[in-house]
């Protein structure tokens, strides 16, 4: 029996750039970069005290999705994947749907909940803040959602692979329709000083701004932000009949463990080619096919050297004709929300027909010589785009996202 395609019909979005996915695609398109010193936490102390938070305004779109004891027992986290996937499933029109509650799954990327507890302030809300299941959970209350509800955790992918996941939930019947995705605000002290002390952070800069340079020579890592994204997918017959509007069809995405060491890729990109050939595979698809690439291109020196090379060794011939950008630039690396989010960019990209650029790309390293986009969006008919997902651990997630015929 032929699986059926699986549709994107709804998108919810919160960046640094902006509070909703029109207004952070924006702010891709337009090159703009927020980051800036912490304000949410005392940086005193810390080698690196910058990052991308989210705009003005988050609190308050908090409080008017959410009640006060639901946010009391709430990191920020959650309250980004919640009020994220909301967006997505209004934007869907899940709410007039009359849909079967059993039928409705949820599956979020999460590292954690991004809690960050203290001695001096005991906090009685811990156990439901720190519970690995919460924003799945709290997703599954707030919409009333009966069916599979689950976190998946693969680090800086594990966005990939709850598309992953949801996919399957369609594919097999499961479900008739998966709210899936990733927040993560993992910007607190403690991660910051951790993420600092594995030296995978952007050295210090006079102007954070300039300092997520991913491709570029000067590299010297990521700039960490945080953010959500949210998509809700839905077999492409069900979606038409409901007359939902489709966004993207999306291919079963191409994982792989790399099995090789906890943080750095292996060599030459050899796992990472596989993922992203793994992906063309399950779309039905050839290099000769994809018109975009969204790299995972986190600004550390190893990552955007193997992800060049694993470019060039799946995409061949085609590889100097196909557009690469990295959207970190802008957004800050957002861990377990970063594959998610960029599946909403990608989405975003092929509705509007244009490739966000890769920004202060201001010294070419000569060993990574790909169309990088520079500065400046691009316009330019999308069909089939590849959104790279690579993270500690060596799990890798590639997902193909295609213009919905």
């Amino acid at each position: 029996m032929k699986r059926p395609t699986v549709a994107i019909t709804g998108l919810g979005m919160m960046t640094g750039l902006g509070l909703d996915a029109d207004s952070s695609f924006a702010g891709l398109v337009a090159g703009e970069s927020p980051a800036r010193e912490f304000t949410l936490f005392e940086p005193q102390g810390l080698t690196t005290r910058f990052g991308v938070e989210l705009p003005s305004g988050a609190e308050e779109l908090f409080k008017a999705h959410l009640k006060p004891r639901q946010r009391r027992q709430m990191t920020r986290g959650t309250q980004i994947a919640c009020v994220t996937a909301q967006m997505a499933w209004v934007d869907a029109g899940l709410d007039d749907a009359g849909l079967d509650p059993e039928r409705v799954g949820v599956v979020v990327g999460a590292t954690g909940t991004g809690y960050a507890p203290t001695t001096t302030d005991p906090d009685r809300h811990r156990i439901l803040k720190n519970m690995a299941s919460a924003p799945a959970a709290w997703i599954s209350l707030k919409g009333k959602f009966e069916g599979p509800s689950m976190v998946i955790s693969t680090a800086c992918s594990s966005g990939a692979f709850a598309l992953h996941a949801a996919a399957m939930l369609i594919t097999s019947g499961e479900c008739d329709i998966v709210v899936c995705g990733a927040g993560d605000s993992s910007l607190n002290y403690l991660d910051v000083d951790g993420f600092a002390a594995l030296m995978a952070l952007a050295q210090h800069t006079d102007d954070p701004a300039q300092a997520s340079k991913p491709f570029d020579l000067e590299r010297s890592g990521f700039v960490i932000g945080e953010g959500g994204g949210m998509m809700v997918v839905e077999a492409l017959d069900s979606a038409r009949a409901r007359g939902a509007h489709c966004y993207a069809q999306m291919a079963l995405p191409g994982l792989c463990s790399e099995a090789y060491n906890i943080i750095s890729p292996k060599p030459e990109g050899t796992s990472i080619a596989r993922s992203m050939q793994l992906a063309l595979t399950n779309a039905g698809l050839t290099a000769a096919d994809i018109d975009y690439i969204n790299a995972h291109g986190t600004s550390t020196p190893l990552n955007d050297l193997y992800e060049t090379q694993a470019i060039k060794t799946v995409f061949g011939d085609h590889t100097r004709g196909i557009p690469v950008s990295s959207t970190k630039s802008m957004t800050g690396h957002c861990l377990s929300a970063a594959a998610s989010i960029e599946a909403v960019i990608c989405c975003k990209a092929l509705e509007q027909g244009i490739i966000p650029p890769t920004i202060n790309l201001n010294h070419p390293d000569p060993e990574l010589d790909l169309d990088f986009v520079p500065h400046r969006a691009r316009q330019k008919q999308l069909t089939h785009v590849m959104s790279n997902a690579f993270a500690f651990g060596g799990q890798n997630g590639v997902c193909i996202f295609s213009k919905s015929a």
